[in-house]
């Protein structure tokens, strides 16, 4: 093995292993799974239970939104292919920095399965545009409705963590809506990374391959335009998303409830969940590890005793982490069909 390829897999390891260490740490120490143990003949589990269904069915609403949208330009795609694109990005999203992974493995996904390479990456931003669109209107109109919830211990903290996460997706959001729809600076600045990628010899042939980037490009932003103006698509995409989004938020008030609290109500709990989500996104390791459970704590530190809360936590990586891996793991290998290889040839 290569120098290089050795120190990438080594890497990669270690990234992988992050957040099973948060794990560890919660599954090792005082009030984490001992107590858990402890107290698990007054624990309701069928709350969990309840709490592991919302988290899979959250997975299928996802599926459906990119069903939505891919099924505008290719009228024979099914949900259940929509479905092992989902599952490989949900994947790579929990076990690559910052989900890194996620939309270039469902692009290759989506290619696999016959998509057009500009479409497919049209696909790819559109959905992510409207995720990221939703959870961030999501996190606004949680904390117009309910801005009450940052009023407890270490409001200061909360404020300036929700801040962070708000003001990086909508920079986000404002780059990739400018991209999405600039062509000319889009074009100038791929042609300039292909320009330089030439020089550097890693790709041949630039002219070439250029021509057939214009083609992809213009596919690209037909794309783009045709869901803008089908409003119908659009408001199908983006309630799917609503729908995914709260199935995943509900989760830590099942985990609440499992240990028989009930002096908070699950909108206050969906409330602290959504900038959880949105604080922990950004995070540069596999699922927000470190960040995920740290605002966790922050957030619902008030909600649970102190005895409760890291068991609490622990529980919500094994739903939120462990269970994404398991689930979405046998998805991962992608059928490399004769049509795909011929394909890749001309590639």
């Amino acid at each position: 093995m290569k120098k290089k390829s050795f120190i990438k897999v080594i890497l990669n390891t270690i990234l992988l292993f992050i957040p099973i260490g948060f794990i560890v740490y919660f599954l090792t120490s005082e009030n984490g799974m001992i107590n858990l143990i402890e107290s698990a003949a007054t624990f309701s589990w069928y709350w969990i239970i309840f709490g592991v269904i919302c988290h899979l069915t959250n997975i299928a609403a996802d599926a459906f939104a990119l069903y939505a949208l891919t099924k505008n330009y290719s009228k024979k795609y099914t949900y259940k292919q929509s479905l092992k694109c989902t599952a490989i990005g949900q994947f790579f999203s929990v076990v690559t920095p910052a989900a890194a992974g996620s939309q270039p493995m469902q692009l290759y996904c989506l290619k696999r399965q016959n998509v057009d390479t500009g479409i497919a990456s049209s696909i790819i931003l559109q959905k992510f545009l409207v995720y990221q669109s939703t959870i961030t209107l999501y996190s606004l109109v949680a904390v117009i409705c309910n801005f009450d919830i940052f009023n407890g211990k270490n409001s200061e903290l909360m404020i300036m963590l929700a801040s962070l996460g708000f003001f990086s997706h909508v920079f986000v959001i404002s780059l990739m809506y400018f991209l999405s729809f600039n062509k000319k600076v889009t074009s100038k600045l791929m042609k300039s990374i292909y320009g330089l990628l030439s020089k550097i010899k890693i790709i041949k042939n630039p002219e070439e391959k250029l021509k057939d980037l214009e083609v992809k490009l213009k596919n690209f932003y037909d794309a783009n335009i045709y869901l803008y103006k089908n409003k119908k698509s659009l408001l199908k995409v983006a309630s799917a998303t609503v729908i995914q989004l709260t199935l995943s938020f509900v989760v830590s008030y099942t985990i609440y409830r499992a240990f028989n609290f009930n002096s908070v109500n699950a909108f206050d709990m969906i409330t602290g969940q959504a900038f959880i989500t949105m604080v922990s996104s950004f995070m540069p390791l596999p699922a927000g590890a470190g960040a995920a459970e740290g605002s966790f704590y922050v957030f619902f530190e008030t909600f649970f005793t102190p005895n409760t809360i890291k068991s609490a936590i622990l529980i919500w990586r094994i739903i939120s982490y462990l269970l994404t891996v398991v689930v979405c793991a046998p998805f991962i290998r992608i059928p490399n069909t004769p049509a795909n290889r011929e394909s890749e040839r001309r590639i």
